[in-house]
C-alpha cells in the first residue's frame, strides 16, 4: 500500500490534471526560475501558479523533485476550495464527477488535516448545478465580410477572368477562372447557432443567417462571401443593398449524433458525388456546392459485436434554383461495415417542379449548344428545350479494408445506374451506367498511394439546369473560363460532380500523398478517353449528338457537319502541390496543374489544346499574430479547338499576376486580412489585352 506522503503526491497530481481542463488562458513564461522551459509538466505548473493554487518557495523556486508534505497538500486543497467557490469555472460535468470520486478516495487524509470532505463535495455539487444550467443553452456564431474593388483597363462588357491563388483550389467549379468587372462590392454574412439541452439524451437548436450585398453584382457573386440559401442569387435575391435575416435551419440530435434531424438547409451526409453533388457554387470562397433546402433524417448505430458502423439517411428538398425550373430532390442512403467489409446502397430522384410549367407546358428549360452543334437532352431530335425533367439514380458501394504487415490497404467498387426523362409528359427516356473501381494503400504513416478505373456512360445522369441569375449579373461567355478544368457547358450544370465523374469518359486515375518532416506533397494524374465517340445525326440515333441525353461538352461536332463518326477524343490532367516549412517562421507553397485535350483529325473537327495553371509563394509569420503571403500565379492555354491542324491556333490566352496578402490573427479562430492582386491578361487570337488591379479586405470572426 502506498505511504501517506506518496498518496498525497498522487492526489496533487490528479487534481492538477483536473485543473488543466479548466485552464482559461494560454501558458505564459515559466513562473519559477528552476522550472525548465520545455519540461513536460511545465504547462501544468504554470496554470496552477496563475490561478494561485500553488505559490512555490522563496526566491521563485519550485523544487519540482521534492515530495509534498501533508501541510503542503492541505494548503493546496484549501486554495482549490477557495478557487471553486469564487471563480466557479465552467468544466464538463464528467470532470466534476471525477473530482468527487478523487475526494472520496482520499477522505481520510483530507479529514485528518482538519478539512471536512463534505465542504468540498458541497462546493463541487453547487458548481455542477450551475454548470448544468449554464450549458443547457449554448450559442456560437460567425461574422464574415468581404470588400472588393477592381479596376480593369480595357474592360470588355462582360468582364474578364481571374485565376485563383492556388492552381488546384477549385477544380469542381463551373468556372476555374473567376469573372470580375470594374467596380466595388461589399458582402457580409452573419450566422448564429443556438443549441438547447433538452435532457441527458436529446439536444435541439436552430440557425439564424443574415446577409447583405451591395455594389457590382458580378464581383459580389464571384469574389464575395457565399450567401445563405435565402440570399443566394440563384434564388433571385441579389439586387443592390439586399439585407435579409432568416431562420436557416432547425435541428434535433440524440446521443452524440446517433440520430439527427434537420429542417431547413442541409447537405446529404452519405450521398456519394457520383450520385448527387448539387448546385455548383459560383463564389470563390466555397464550399464547392450549395446546400439544399428541405429536411434530412440520419441514424447511426453504435458498434455492436462485429458491426463497427451502420447508418441510414433519408432526405427531401429543393435545389438553390429559382423558377421556372425549380428542382425537387428525394433520396436515401444506408450502409454497414463489419469484419473489414463495407456495403452501402444509395438512391436519389430529381424532378423539375411541374407547377412551374404552366398548364403542363413542356420545354421551358433551354439546352446549351456548342459551336452550332452538340445538342444534349432534346425532347425530340433537333429540339433545344426540355422539361419538366425527371431522373432516378441508384448506386451500390462495396469496400474492403485490411492491414498487411501493419500497412493498411483499402479497395472499393461502385456501380450506379441512371434513368432519365427529358419530359415527364412524353414516353422518351434513356438509361446509362457508371463504374468506379479503385485501391489505396499506405506503406507507412507518411505515404499513401492509390489508383482507380472510371467508366461513365455518355447518357449517365444527363439532368441539366442553367444558372438562373438576375438579369444584371451575367457570366462572361469566355471559352477559356473553364480551363484547365473543362467541367461543363458554360452557364449550365448537372447534378453529380462533373469534374470528378465526367460523362462519356473512361480511363484511369492515380494519386500520391507524401508527408515527411517539414514537407507535404500531393500529386495526381488522370487519363480519360471518350467512352462513345461523337457521331452525327442519322448514323446511330442511340448515341449520336442529338439523341436523348447524349452529353459531350468538349469533343463536339464542328459546324457544317463532317464524317459519320469522329475519332475518340482524350484528355489528360494532372495536379502537383507542395508545402515546405523552410525554417520557422518561413514556409514555401507551390502548385501546378495542367490538361491536354486531343482529337486528331485533318479537318475542322481537330482538337489539340494544352493548358496549365501554376502558383508559387512564400508565407512569413511574424509578431506572433501576423502573416505575410507573397505569390505569383500564371495560367496559359494554347492550341486548336475545332480547327484543322493546318489552321492558325484559335485558342490562346495568358493570364498571370502577383498577389500580396497580410493576415492578422484576432483570436485562434478569427482573422482579418488585406489583399492586393495585379493581373495581366492576353488573348492572343484576337490581340486583346487587359490589366486588372484588385484590392480586397476581409474579416472572419468566430465566437
Amino acid at each position: 500500500m502506498p505511504t501517506r506522503p506518496q498518496r498525497s503526491v498522487k492526489l496533487a497530481a490528479i487534481l492538477a490534471t483536473f485543473l488543466l481542463g479548466i485552464a482559461l488562458r494560454h501558458a505564459s513564461a515559466a513562473p519559477f526560475s528552476d522550472l525548465p522551459d520545455n519540461h513536460w509538466a511545465g504547462q501544468a505548473v504554470t496554470t496552477l501558479s496563475e490561478k494561485t493554487l500553488i505559490t512555490g518557495y522563496p526566491g521563485h523556486l519550485f523544487y519540482g523533485n521534492r515530495v509534498m508534505t501533508r501541510y503542503e497538500t492541505a494548503e493546496f486543497l484549501t486554495h482549490l476550495l477557495t478557487y471553486l467557490e469564487i471563480n466557479r469555472p465552467i468544466v464538463p460535468i464528467s470532470e466534476l464527477e471525477n473530482l468527487k470520486s478523487i475526494l472520496a478516495e482520499y477522505q481520510d487524509e483530507i479529514e485528518s488535516m482538519g478539512l471536512r470532505i463534505s465542504n468540498l463535495e458541497t462546493a463541487v455539487d453547487r458548481l455542477k448545478t450551475r454548470i448544468d444550467e449554464t450549458e443547457r443553452v449554448r450559442a456560437k456564431g460567425e461574422f464574415t465580410s468581404r470588400f472588393i474593388h477592381s479596376e480593369i483597363t480595357g474592360n470588355p462588357a462582360g468582364g474578364i477572368g481571374l485565376d485563383t491563388t492556388y492552381a488546384d483550389a477549385h477544380p469542381n467549379r463551373p468556372y476555374s477562372l473567376f469573372p470580375v468587372k470594374s467596380g466595388s462590392a461589399e458582402t457580409t454574412r452573419a450566422i448564429l447557432d443556438m443549441t438547447a439541452k433538452l435532457n441527458d439524451q436529446w439536444n435541439a437548436g436552430g440557425r439564424i443567417a443574415a446577409f447583405n450585398s451591395s455594389g457590382e453584382g458580378l464581383n459580389a457573386l464571384a469574389m464575395g462571401v457565399t450567401p445563405p440559401f435565402f440570399n443566394n442569387p440563384l434564388e433571385g435575391n441579389v439586387a443592390g443593398n439586399n439585407f435579409k435575416a432568416a431562420l436557416d435551419k432547425i435541428f434535433l440530435t440524440r446521443d452524440n449524433e446517433t440520430m439527427t434531424g434537420e429542417l431547413g438547409t442541409f447537405y446529404p451526409h452519405y450521398s456519394p458525388h457520383y450520385l448527387y453533388a448539387g448546385v455548383p457554387n459560383l463564389t470563390e470562397e466555397g464550399p464547392d456546392f450549395l446546400p439544399n433546402y428541405g429536411g434530412r433524417l440520419e441514424a447511426n448505430m453504435r458498434p455492436y459485436l462485429f458491426v463497427t458502423k451502420a447508418y441510414s439517411e433519408i432526405f427531401a428538398g429543393k435545389l438553390a434554383q429559382s423558377s421556372p425550373w425549380q428542382t425537387q430532390i428525394f433520396g436515401a442512403n444506408a450502409g454497414a461495415e463489419l469484419l473489414g467489409f463495407g456495403l452501402a446502397a444509395h438512391w436519389m430522384t430529381a424532378q423539375n417542379d411541374p407547377a412551374n410549367f404552366a398548364g403542363g407546358t413542356s420545354g421551358m428549360i433551354p439546352v446549351p449548344i456548342n459551336n452550332g452543334a452538340g445538342w444534349i437532352n432534346p425532347t425530340t431530335l433537333g429540339s433545344l428545350v426540355v422539361g419538366p425533367q425527371k431522373e432516378k439514380v441508384w448506386g451500390v458501394d462495396v469496400t474492403y479494408s485490411r492491414s498487411f504487415h501493419e500497412h493498411p490497404v483499402r479497395g472499393h467498387l461502385s456501380y450506379a445506374h441512371s434513368d432519365y426523362k427529358p419530359n415527364t409528359n412524353s414516353s422518351n427516356d434513356v438509361g446509362d451506367e457508371l463504374y468506379d473501381l479503385g485501391v489505396e494503400a499506405s506503406t507507412n504513416e507518411n505515404l499513401t498511394v492509390g489508383g482507380k478505373y472510371l467508366s461513365i456512360g455518355a447518357k449517365y445522369s444527363p439532368f441539366i439546369l442553367p444558372f438562373s441569375l438576375p438579369g444584371f449579373v451575367t457570366l462572361p461567355n469566355f471559352p477559356w473560363a473553364q480551363w484547365p478544368f473543362p467541367v461543363d457547358f458554360q452557364g449550365f450544370y448537372t447534378l453529380q460532380n462533373a469534374a470528378e465523374y465526367p460523362q462519356n469518359r473512361q480511363g484511369f486515375k492515380s494519386y500520391i500523398e507524401w508527408t515527411v518532416p517539414k514537407t507535404k506533397i500531393n500529386a495526381s494524374y488522370r487519363w480519360l478517353t471518350q467512352k462513345v465517340p461523337t457521331q452525327l445525326t442519322g448514323f446511330d440515333n442511340n448515341v449520336d449528338i442529338q439523341s436523348i441525353g447524349f452529353y459531350e461538352p468538349l469533343f463536339v461536332a464542328p459546324g457544317g457537319g463532317g464524317p459519320n463518326i469522329f475519332p475518340r477524343g482524350s484528355t489528360q490532367d494532372w495536379i502537383v502541390s507542395i508545402h515546405h516549412d523552410i525554417r520557422a517562421p518561413l514556409a514555401f507553397e507551390a502548385s501546378a496543374s495542367g490538361v491536354v485535350a486531343t482529337r486528331k483529325t485533318m479537318d475542322a473537327a481537330n482538337v489539340n489544346l494544352n493548358g496549365w495553371l501554376g502558383h508559387a509563394g512564400f508565407i512569413y509569420s511574424f509578431w506572433e499574430r501576423w502573416k505575410l503571403n507573397l505569390s505569383y500565379h500564371r495560367a496559359q492555354t494554347n492550341g486548336r479547338l475545332l480547327a484543322a491542324p493546318t489552321a492558325a491556333e484559335n485558342f490562346q490566352f495568358i493570364n498571370n499576376g502577383e498577389t500580396v496578402r497580410v493576415d492578422y490573427g484576432l483570436t485562434p479562430q478569427s482573422d482579418a486580412f488585406v489583399q492586393f492582386r495585379n493581373l495581366d491578361h492576353t488573348q492572343i487570337q484576337n490581340t486583346t489585352n487587359f490589366h486588372l488591379i484588385q484590392f480586397m479586405t476581409g474579416l472572419d470572426f468566430t465566437f
